[in-house]
């Protein structure tokens, strides 16, 4: 049995996640089917729902249904992490006294929410509970905060894998796993070509990195911290999607992970940006799968 040619890595982003829906929407319908899938927080949701369901008009379906009845307690909460700037006289109190808040309760404890809130999101966005139910094999990426490694699932419990890939720090409580302390996968591994490079021959990204950042006014001890994880993040991401042999980088308006108010516009992001890629795109795989090429590489 030969190995899988075409994987497909879908990185980190939250909110922005949406635009791997339209991708993937322009990928079903001129029949780029990966063979294999991996994904970092908003990209193992995205990559589970796919695996699951090979259907992207669901995947999209489901998730405005989501977004719609489903999110006020997560979505609530997200906004104590975003980092808009205040424009009006209230606004500007409201974040001052979010901010003050968010120090206050991360001094006394680890999160914002809890696993479980996580949990019944996944619960509704997936059809399935076992990665063995997958119709396209899925890596999972988590981080362990105590050692700063990968921890890589591809079996089990799908649910659990997802939601500990999604359990971006300071925000979502960790998961302790024996002496492993379990966060977003993005700390250390934000768009995940490296778990499919040794077996796919044709890696293609999807990179939902929020690029540009708004310009700090009057910043605070809060947004300053903020704003250098971002930073880091960035620069990871950027030094991580050289492994890739193809890469779709979708416009994400510079939106904060928490912001969920632009779905139907970054899925129509998402399918633009695959469709102006689709050709060049397709020319690469083709080359990479011709027997020639491969007869060309060996020979050295």
């Amino acid at each position: 049995m030969r190995p899988p040619f075409l994987g497909l890595a879908l990185g980190g982003g939250g909110a922005r996640g949406a635009a791997h829906i339209g991708v993937l929407h322009v990928l079903h319908e001129h029949k780029i089917i990966p063979e294999h899938l991996a994904g970092t927080s908003a990209g193992a949701v995205i990559g589970a729902m796919y695996a699951a369901t090979l259907d992207p008009a669901w995947m999209e379906s489901r998730f405005r249904e989501f977004l719609m009845n489903e999110t006020t307690k997560f979505r609530a909460s997200a906004e104590l992490m975003n980092d808009r700037n205040a424009e009006t006289l209230l606004e500007k109190a409201t974040k001052k006294i979010r901010d003050h808040f968010a120090v206050i309760l991360g001094v006394n404890r680890s999160y914002i929410i809890k696993r479980d809130v996580i949990d019944e999101m996944l619960e509704f966005l997936l059809p399935v509970r076992t990665f063995e139910e997958l119709q396209i094999p899925l890596k999972v990426v988590a981080t362990d905060i105590q050692t700063s490694s990968d921890h890589i699932y591809e079996s089990g419990n799908l649910i659990e894998a997802v939601a500990r890939s999604c359990s971006i720090p300071g925000f979502v409580k960790p998961t302790r796993d024996g002496d492993a302390m379990l966060v977003d996968g993005g700390v250390t591994n934000p768009l995940p070509i490296s778990t499919l490079r040794d077996e796919c021959d044709f890696v293609l990204a999807v990179n939902i990195d929020r690029g540009s950042l708004p310009q700090l006014r009057s910043p605070n001890m809060v947004e300053i911290m903020k704003r250098a994880d971002l930073i880091t993040g960035s620069r990871l991401t950027t030094a991580i999607i050289k492994e890739a042999d193809f890469l779709i980088t979708p416009e994400v308006l510079g939106l904060h992970w928490s912001d969920y108010g632009h779905f139907d516009t970054l899925v129509e992001n998402g399918r633009q940006a695959a469709e102006g890629n689709l050709q060049e795109l397709r020319s690469k795989i083709n080359r990479k799968s011709n027997v020639f090429y491969k007869l060309k590489q060996w020979l050295g």
